[in-house]
């Protein structure tokens, strides 16, 4: 175990991590290189605390959806309450905010994985299943953006495009691997030696089992509405976090901080996307005629309201779980995560 506790250490300390550190530090230089004190702490004053706070639970809220859509993704697995799921959301917020290379979503599979005596193979695999939903959803969203919103960027328009490519030809992939599933299955064994005696070949086959557990859910429509659930209170809340600064943004603003901030978190950055969340912030508020330092107490504001939230029930649930940092370790060696 000490050598897994080592190994852990290792990888947060690695190249990669201290490398999303530096593109941090850049996003924080590039975001606040200009920076007015007196102008920045007036427009932060003037934060209506009682709006901050409405966002903050709207975001939790948020969680929750989470955990109940988490609840029919691994159903045919095992049918577990909402609220242990929810917990286990809040843990992976937690990791992801206070350690790199976003360790939360190992901790939240290993926890549920602990508790509920379900192999952590299986569980990551529904977890990836989530983030698949939440990106297939996105692009939707992204796409009907740049449908209905003619003057968005080229960007916008372009990514819609891309996205929309991207999902044709992830259906044309499903419809096939149906059609040749056997044989598929088949090859699989063959290659991977997927037997219940080969270690890894057994890792593999409970994350894969996972990963497709979304094929067995009677709830997939439920799932469905969930998924756009879950972005429509992302992209309200931030026109509660608008609010509580005086700015009242249309629903055009709302779509293109929603597609900067949601895609920005996928580049390498210190734990917590610090850095890179706030300039890609300042840089869209300012695109929508904010000035520098209203944008960047609204950069503030924006991301202290789910990390101050979300890290703080996040380390309620780790302790209460006593998760250990050692502990995912082992799922790191033994399934190569990255």
């Amino acid at each position: 175990m000490k050598n897994n506790s080592n190994s852990i250490w290792k990888r947060i300390f690695s190249p990669k991590a201290l490398f999303a550190i530096l593109i941090s530090a850049l996003g924080i230089y590039l975001g606040f290189r200009k920076f007015d004190g007196a102008a920045f702490w007036d427009s932060l004053r003037q934060t209506r605390l009682w709006i901050f706070g409405l966002s903050m639970a709207v975001m939790v809220i948020m969680v929750g959806v989470r955990g109940w859509r988490w609840k029919y993704l691994i159903y045919p697995l095992s049918d577990l309450p909402v609220k242990r799921l929810f917990e286990m959301e809040m843990i992976g917020y937690f990791g992801n905010h206070v350690f790199p290379l976003r360790l939360g979503e190992i901790l939240r599979g290993y926890a549920l994985g602990k508790t509920q005596n379900i192999p952590v193979g299986v569980v990551l695999g529904t977890i990836v299943a989530e983030r698949t939903l939440d990106t297939l959803t996105f692009i939707v969203i992204l796409i009907c953006g740049a449908i209905f919103f003619p003057g968005m960027p080229v960007w916008v328009r372009t990514s819609g495009i891309i996205g929309g490519a991207t999902i044709f030809i992830l259906l044309i992939l499903v419809y096939i691997s149906h059609l040749k599933k056997a044989a598929l299955k088949k090859f699989l064994k063959r290659k991977m030696k997927m037997s219940t005696e080969n270690k890894i070949g057994k890792a593999i086959y409970s994350f894969w089992q996972g990963l497709t557990a979304l094929r067995k859910t009677p709830r997939i429509g439920l799932i469905v509405v969930q998924s756009v659930l879950i972005w429509a209170i992302c992209i309200g809340n931030y026109w509660i976090m608008g609010a509580s600064l005086n700015v009242y943004f249309d629903l055009y603003a709302l779509l293109l901080i929603f597609f900067v901030t949601s895609a920005i978190i996928s580049v390498p950055s210190a734990p917590g996307y610090v850095g890179t969340y706030h300039a890609a912030t300042i840089g869209i508020l300012i695109f929508l005629g904010l000035d520098l330092s209203k944008a960047q107490a609204m950069a503030v504001i924006m991301h202290a309201v789910g990390y101050i939230i979300l890290t703080a029930l996040g380390l309620i649930y780790f302790l209460k779980y006593q998760v250990k940092i050692k502990d995912p370790s082992v799922v790191y060696a033994e399934k190569g995560v990255r």
